[in-house]
């Protein structure tokens, strides 16, 4: 926590992007951090919803929130079947 208002840029490929990092949690392990961060969005979307001005900025959110997915880099590897929990 103490290292993170250090962080001015991250680089990536050659290319560097400005950041800037918030704590907005710290948690004694990832399942509590996954239900702040749960909890958080919401809170957030609900403040966004009651902030449009009308029916088409709300379907404007809506739209953008469902558009939304995460997809999955390939390994450099080329091995999908190893997860990232520390065993082999």
């Amino acid at each position: 926590c103490s290292a993170l208002p250090f962080v001015r840029q991250l680089e990536s490929r050659n290319q560097r992007y400005p950041c800037f990092l918030n704590t907005l949690h710290v948690g004694g392990t990832i399942r509590t951090c996954q239900k702040f961060l749960i909890e958080y969005n919401r809170r957030q979307l609900l403040m966004l919803l009651q902030k449009c001005t009308n029916e088409e900025e709300r379907r404007c959110v809506q739209k953008s929130l469902l558009s939304c997915s995460l997809t999955e880099e390939q390994c450099p590897s080329g091995n999908e079947d190893d997860d990232d929990d520390g065993t082999e």
